[in-house]
């Protein structure tokens, strides 16, 4: 699924719009800090693995966030904490940049996520990504220096 984006909204709208916030074009940077500390709801986690892997043939909201935590906040109705809200979007960005850099194409951005990279020590983007903000951030900016066509 192509992610579309319109120039004239800001990233932090654009990240909202892929999150699937409501009212996402409203959405400044103090209002999405103020809803990570409010917790996504479930159905945000659902929504991003969605975007990278429209089928989930090879990744679901239980790689994403622990299975227990998944099952309980979708049982209990309860938003994500703030940490795990935090994860979601880091890791967002961390597809929507994939997605953007892959031109919409969900099967090639995953294949890039899930396999091994050097850069990370042989861990996959997607691996490193999910464990801490910090992780996302690396994979970030190799993303940006691919796209800079800077090697190492």
């Amino acid at each position: 699924m192509a992610a579309v984006y319109e120039a004239s909204f800001s990233e932090t709208s654009q990240i909202a719009q892929f999150l699937g916030l409501p009212k996402w074009a409203e959405v400044d940077d103090v209002g999405l800090v103020k809803r990570v500390e409010k917790g996504f709801p479930i159905s945000t986690a659902e929504r991003i693995v969605r975007r990278i892997d429209p089928g989930h043939v090879h990744l679901r909201v239980q790689d994403v966030i622990p299975k227990a935590t998944y099952y309980r906040r979708k049982e209990d109705g309860k938003p994500l904490t703030r940490d795990q809200s935090e994860k979601i979007l880091a890791l967002s960005r961390v597809f929507q940049e994939t997605l953007r850099q892959y031109k919409g194409h969900s099967r090639t951005a995953l294949l890039f996520l899930m396999r091994d990279h050097p850069l990370l020590g042989g861990r996959s983007p997607l691996d490193m990504a999910k464990e801490s903000t910090a992780g996302a951030d690396l994979v970030l900016k190799i993303l940006a220096r691919a796209e800079a066509g800077v090697a190492t």
